[in-house]
């Protein structure tokens, strides 16, 4: 009696992304790991300093606090100015405008900053005023810039590495969707959890258009330790979202393989996260990964980072 596949329908899971699809849509986790999904109204900016300053790039934060550093000095150094720097002693007489305002934006420099090389004093009321603002503005800007530095470098982020594409390759007699990823730091991660899903479009008998989920299944989906790359397997059978699939009709549908990978920060003893996304253009057919990892002559494993996008023709 010859043997029958019994296939597995498939079961539709939303992950909190939504399933209404009015109009054309990017992606929707973006290469940088962030969902590409912009919240408007309600003051969030405002509400949410705090998680902006710590998420925001680098560059962003550091050219922030160069245009907060001088925007705040010009301020002071205006107001000095328009009061009259007469009220500054120590000053050599000017007869340029441009060199008086100098002059009143560096003492605001040096007050702010409380450095105080003893060269130049404020005098009078009002420019004492202006000072001893000046000097709080200066003792909280950079108590608050410290305690933002802190917990940028002290948060817990997973810096892992993703194959540009992932790949449709032979696998135990039929073909499977696979990607591999490695850390790109030294530190120790462990009980590593990944989570696959298939996004899709689908017309209902309504006309109406949505996006569906359909969870994928792991060759491995879990691993315990992650001292070298891991590559996560997907086989494509009759029991996969993918059976009967090609990517020209995986683009006619907008569909996204969406990620999810979890494991232990050892260094911090947190749990931290990774997401990331491949869309059908990102994904090749009939590649194999090449080897990422050699051994030296003492026996040591040495895992080529750069190697970790390498793939060659089956």
């Amino acid at each position: 009696m010859a043997k029958t596949t019994k296939h597995h329908p498939k079961i539709n899971h939303d992950p909190g992304l939504g399933e209404r699809y009015l109009n054309n849509t990017k992606r929707i986790i973006n290469k940088d790991g962030s969902f590409n999904v912009a919240r408007t109204g309600d003051g969030l900016f405002w509400r949410d300093t705090y998680q902006n300053l710590i998420n925001m790039s680098w560059f962003k934060f550091i050219g922030l606090i160069i245009i907060l550093y001088f925007s705040i000095n010009l301020l002071f150094g205006s107001l000095i100015y328009f009061i009259g720097i007469e009220y500054l002693s120590g000053i050599e007489p000017s007869e340029t405008e441009l060199q008086k305002f100098l002059d009143a934006f560096y003492f605001s420099v040096q007050t702010f900053t409380t450095v105080g090389y003893g060269a130049i004093a404020p005098k009078g009321i009002w420019v004492n005023l202006i000072a001893t603002l000046d000097a709080l503005a200066g003792l909280l800007g950079f108590a608050l810039a410290t305690g933002l530095l802190y917990g940028r470098f002290s948060k817990p982020r997973a810096k892992l590495e993703f194959s540009k594409n992932a790949l449709i390759a032979p696998y135990k007699n039929s073909k499977a969707l696979m990607f591999r990823l490695v850390n790109k730091r030294s530190n120790i991660l462990m009980e590593l959890d990944a989570t696959v899903m298939l996004m899709h479009l689908e017309t209902q008998p309504n006309g109406e258009i949505q996006r569906k989920y359909y969870p994928l299944k792991l060759e491995t989906k879990n691993i315990h330790f992650f001292p070298m790359n891991w590559t996560i397997v997907h086989a494509i059978n009759e029991d996969s979202p993918l059976y009967g699939y090609d990517l020209e009709k995986l683009k006619t549908e907008c569909a996204e393989i969406l990620i999810l990978i979890k494991g232990f920060d050892d260094t911090f003893s947190q749990v931290v996260h990774s997401r990331y996304s491949y869309c059908p253009d990102e994904i090749l057919e009939n590649k194999v990964f090449e080897k990422i990892y050699t051994i030296n002559q003492a026996g040591d494993i040495l895992v080529d980072i750069d190697k970790i996008h390498a793939y060659r023709e089956v």
